[in-house]
């Protein structure tokens, strides 16, 4: 806001009356709670803009998915979250809206069983999946990946985790994991509240 539209209203100057005082007064605290809440909109919406993000990754090989069992991608290392939401696993929401959640789960190829099911989801708060995506690779020795993206409506204290299912037949299927986090990631961000 301009500073000449609060000097519009002088004050050091004498009123010729007590209600012109007043009225002066009542419209210079009009314009600076208007000023007020223009600046805690702008703060908010560069401090969501800066903070709700985050970026987990896998940072190794999770070995030995039990066959036909959903199971909780731990996601053990961040590339970035500057508002600390990740945590056991987990993004937690601390600002409700809609958030694009992105991410992908790779399957070693060590053990991989060709013709088989290989299915990732995102899970908000243990009980519901908002996404699925299923591959069947037709040979083995392939790196498959799953890609995983959505844009949800989240509450505070939602929280969303990523799992992976097989039936390949055995227990020794793997997801690959590394360093830097380009195989095995989930991604979060607030679009709008």
């Amino acid at each position: 806001m301009p500073l000449a539209r609060i000097r519009q209203y002088p004050l050091v100057e004498p009123f010729e009356t007590l209600q012109d005082a007043e009225e002066a007064l009542r419209k210079l605290t009009a314009v600076l709670q208007e000023e007020a809440t223009k600046r805690t909109e702008d703060f908010r919406t560069e401090h969501i803009a800066t903070l709700m993000k985050a970026r987990a990754y896998l940072s190794a090989n999770q070995t030995n998915i039990t066959d036909t069992t959903w199971t909780k991608v731990l996601l053990d290392s961040e590339s970035y979250d500057p508002g600390n939401h990740f945590a056991s696993y987990k993004y937690t929401v601390t600002v409700p809206g809609s958030y694009l959640i992105h991410g992908q789960i790779r399957v070693d190829d060590t053990d991989l069983v060709a013709d088989k099911s290989y299915t990732g989801g995102i899970k908000i708060n243990g009980t519901t999946y908002v996404v699925c995506s299923e591959i069947i690779p037709p040979v083995g020795g392939v790196l498959p990946t799953i890609p995983l993206i959505g844009i949800h409506p989240l509450d505070v204290d939602d929280y969303i985790e990523m799992h992976f299912h097989h039936d390949a037949g055995n227990n020794n299927i793997d997801i690959y994991g590394a360093a830097g986090g380009y195989s095995t990631f989930m991604e979060v961000h607030l679009l709008s509240t």
